[in-house]
């Protein structure tokens, strides 16, 4: 995922000694309540702002989500009672139209036992993790370590027909050209990998203290792994790479593991709603993804978004306001597999499409919202301005100058020309720890932080809920 466009370092509590944060932790922020508002302020944004500040749930829903029913891969028996759960909270909370909409999947998977060991020079155990949907080896797989790197296509090109059998390390690869189309070149990058005859293939995870990363799908267009594959630690990755430099042949024994179901699953995706007042036909979509990978518990990715969008419909029920659109809060699945969940309800919901007025997406971890960036279009400036002006003094005021890419769920309906927005956030430890690795867990949530950008979510979201103006759509995308 993208990095947010800027960085926003909390306030150090002032103490007469100073503390250290605990890992993973930013400086707590000084008692100053910048982001309820007076409570003289009757104005329902305020009393929005003010229920979230006050009376959150967001923080106590995120800890049960991740600590109670933890990891959640799209396909698992732990995603369905995910999914179960929170359809129970959001009728708790008094939505209404709350169901589960299902779509074709593709096969499950479930993680097996990985390991490996340097079999010469240190001996040292390999710290790695198959690739989602990777294919199995079959029992231990041993021999010696290649690199497969270049400066450009044509020197992989040359390099993959010598790897055939071997066990490979993927090096450095070839640097896109940053004006040029980032998705073609990567399916460029795939074209020339699809030839490569490995045993084995090796990832780092590109993550520094032992960290480790993950992707994969059950379908093809996003990767899918053809060759056994798993990725390994940072530092162990490195070594190999030291060890083929210096003409050491490294030999590894590497077993990897994992069960695909023999036939396709479907997945869901969760929808509550609150009916507007005035335009009831006229929708504002507020979501996130509840799948998240199974190294960790998927607290920031993506039980925050997730979580925070449940609290914007919780708040907005607990003091009974009347949006004058409607409000319609969605859950995706299959997020992490390539936009799947998203993708199927904007097909399924096409029709609808001019009826949306803006999709809001919650995806980058437990930092406050910075803003929202306008998607390229300067039509979506003004209202996006106008929307998110109460949650300013939270630090919410960066409208980016940018098209978000396809890297979250907004992307399917921007795809359709619907004003559809991707939050900006303070990046924290997201990209650097927790992101798809074992650290996404519940420690590394900031409550305060959470509780500020569900208070913007909710803020922006009840500006486009209730603004009598329609933000303008623009031309479907034609691929």
């Amino acid at each position: 995922m993208r990095l947010p466009a800027s960085l926003v370092l909390g306030f150090c509590a002032l103490s007469l000694v100073a503390q250290a944060p605990a890992p993973g932790k930013k400086p707590e922020k000084p008692r100053f309540e910048f982001g309820i508002p007076d409570a003289p302020f009757t104005s329902d944004v305020a009393r929005l702002m003010r229920e979230i500040g006050e009376h959150p749930q967001v923080v106590t829903n995120v800890e049960a989500l991740s600590d109670d029913i933890g990891a959640r891969l799209t396909g698992s028996e732990h995603l369905r009672e995910a999914e179960r759960w929170a359809m129970d909270r959001f009728k708790a909370y008094g939505a209404v139209n709350v169901h589960e909409e299902a779509y074709d999947f593709g096969p499950s998977w479930t993680r097996g036992h990985d390991w490996g060991r340097l079999l010469n020079l240190n001996g040292q155990n390999l710290h790695l993790a198959a690739m989602a949907w990777s294919p199995t080896t079959k029992g231990p797989v041993k021999g010696e370590v290649a690199v497969l790197q270049g400066k450009t296509l044509e020197d992989l090109k040359a390099l993959v027909p010598t790897l055939d059998g071997k066990i490979v390390l993927i090096g450095a690869l070839p640097k896109p050209d940053p004006k040029a189309d980032r998705r073609a070149y990567y399916r460029q990058i795939m074209g020339v990998m699809k030839d490569l005859k490995a045993a084995v293939i090796l990832r780092s995870s590109g993550r520094p203290d032992d960290l480790l990363n993950m992707t994969g799908s059950p379908v093809a267009r996003w990767g899918k792994a053809t060759v056994p594959t798993a990725f390994l630690s940072g530092e162990q990755a490195d070594l190999l790479e030291r060890l083929v430099a210096r003409g050491e042949h490294p030999q590894v024994e590497i077993q990897i593991e994992g069960k695909t179901s023999a036939k396709p699953v479907q997945a869901h995706n969760v929808v509550a709603e609150i009916k507007g007042s005035e335009w009831p036909d006229q929708v504002v979509i507020v979501g996130g993804h509840l799948d998240s990978w199974d190294l960790g518990t998927g607290a920031t990715d993506n039980g925050t978004g997730a979580m925070a969008s449940m609290e914007v419909l919780r708040a907005i029920q607990a003091l009974g306001l009347k949006p004058k659109r409607t409000l319609r809060v969605i859950l995706f699945s299959g997020e992490e597999q390539g936009l799947l969940g998203s993708t199927a309800y904007a097909k399924a919901h096409k029709a609808e499409a001019a009826n949306w007025q803006a999709v809001l997406v919650d995806d980058m971890g437990t930092g406050a919202i910075q803003g929202w960036p306008d998607m390229g279009q300067e039509a979506w400036r003004a209202p996006l301005a106008v929307a998110m002006a109460p949650a300013n003094n939270l630090g919410c005021r960066e409208i980016g100058a940018f098209k978000q890419p396809g890297d979250t769920d907004h992307w399917p309906f921007f795809q359709l020309g619907v004003p559809a927005f991707a939050a900006i956030q303070d990046p924290v430890d997201y990209m650097k720890i927790t992101h798809h690795s074992q650290a996404d867990t519940f420690t590394h949530v900031i409550p305060a932080d959470l509780i500020e950008g569900a208070q913007a979510l909710a803020a922006t979201a009840w500006g486009f809920l209730n603004m009598p103006e329609r933000v303008p759509h623009i031309a479907p995308a034609t691929r």
